[in-house]
């Protein structure tokens, strides 16, 4: 259990229009600060772990990470996650000094241009908050990933009050948005400078608000008891944003939840369920599912009462549900061969057991092509289905543009340009 006190030159050329914005900051944002899970760590909760005992938690170990970095960092896939390719797409064009923008129906083209064009400049991913501490606050001026493996959004003595162990972490969103404001004080000396860098920053603020489901239905308890948590925890979702747009925020992106129901951590836990239980088109479990679009309505609610009480700040919410829903409706669109199945896991219909974890023995390798799995071990995504959510997250708020750019840009150039 993780425990924390509470205290070479590309050219890139499109025979056809396209717009360059060239931004006082050099690129419409400057940095980015990321908030969540296992769905967004890059390595905090490995140190966290390295801090209290030698044993290491599992996704330290092979196969993770050997689809793109060819060992583990931390990650919870076989490659990288959406925070990844987000930061691909603004850090890199802050690098490049401009940001180029195509039209929609080529939105995906440039996606896998910018991705591209980053491995090539060698660009460094977002620094987990604990990995790159002790090389100074200088090196988090771009931004930094606060996310821990296991994190809920509630904290740590709600669930203990009502007999849900986290066997993860005691880490909280709260938790986290603390490690944000001491970082802050390191970086900026007053107010001003601080409002200043998040003005020109992207606030990833999640996925967060799944495990204090999930913790709580593979202890057991019941749906209508865990119904009852969505309202606190689309509020301390909605705390948290408040606080930084106090701070000097103004751009957030916001993901909801994904569907639980298709999981296959889920899918064992809940096997033998009867069959009117599950979607014939996908497999998945349909009331799980409809718990992830209860909290995903509730969210997008919350977040329209912070956009009329805040009409200066950009809110993007990122609908992970009905992208993700995609994948198990129409697999070979995506390249999928196997939806609800686990890449790299052991025993059962879904190829997961709790019992042996990847990455631990004997759970050592994984199937021979990750890229062909929507899951990588029955609770994350593979590379392949990161790379797909982000390439519609990020078109997302590519189509929010036209607000971003009041608050980011301040030169618009259309050229023709071959």
């Amino acid at each position: 259990m993780f425990l924390v006190e509470t205290r070479y030159v590309i050219i890139i050329s499109f025979i056809f229009s396209i717009t360059i914005f060239s931004s006082h900051v050099n690129g419409c944002f400057t940095s980015i600060f990321s908030f969540g899970d296992s769905l967004a760590d890059t390595g905090n909760a490995v140190q966290l772990a390295l801090s209290e005992s030698d044993k290491l938690p599992h996704f330290d170990f092979p196969p993770y990470g050997h689809t793109f970095f060819h060992h583990p960092t931390g990650r919870c896939s076989d490659g990288r996650l959406v925070i990844d390719f987000i930061g691909i797409y603004v850090l890199c064009s802050y690098t490049c000094f401009n940001i180029i923008w195509v039209s929609s129906s080529s939105f995906f083209h440039f996606f896998s241009s910018m991705v591209f064009a980053a491995e090539g400049l060698g660009l460094p991913f977002l620094p987990p908050y604990f990995g790159g501490k002790n090389g100074g606050a200088e090196n988090f001026e771009k931004g930094v990933n606060f996310a821990v493996v296991g994190a809920t959004a509630l904290n740590y003595a709600f669930f203990k009050e009502r007999g849900i162990i986290n066997p993860f972490t005691n880490v909280s969103l709260g938790v986290e948005l603390g490690f944000f404001k001491d970082l802050l004080a390191s970086l900026r000396s007053s107010s001003s400078d601080c409002n200043e860098l998040l003005r020109n920053s992207l606030i990833v603020m999640g996925e967060i608000g799944g495990n204090d489901y999930n913790h709580a239905f593979l202890e057991g308890k019941k749906a209508e008891e865990v119904r009852e948590f969505v309202p606190l925890v689309v509020h301390t979702i909605a705390s948290a944003i408040n606080e930084l747009i106090k701070l000097g925020a103004v751009t957030f992106l916001v993901p909801g939840n994904l569907p639980i129901g298709c999981s296959p951590v889920q899918l064992t836990h809940f096997w033998g369920s009867d069959k009117a239980d599950y979607d014939p088109l996908t497999g998945c479990i349909t009331w799980l599912n409809q718990f992830s679009e209860y909290h995903n309505e509730m969210l997008q609610k919350e977040l329209d009462q912070i956009r009329k009480l805040h009409p200066h700040v950009n809110i993007i919410y990122a609908d992970y549900y009905n992208i993700a829903m995609r994948f198990y409706l129409s697999p070979s669109q995506f390249g999928f061969k196997e939806t609800l199945k686990a890449c790299c896991g052991r025993g059962g219909p879904y190829n997961y057991n709790s019992s042996m974890s990847c990455g631990y023995p004997p759970v050592k390798t994984s199937c021979n092509d990750p890229s062909s799995y929507v899951s990588w071990d029955g609770i994350h995504y593979t590379e392949a289905t990161y790379r797909w959510l982000s390439k519609v997250v990020l078109e997302q708020l590519y189509n929010h543009l036209p607000s971003i750019n009041n608050l980011c840009l301040s030169r618009i150039e259309t050229k023709n340009i071959i």
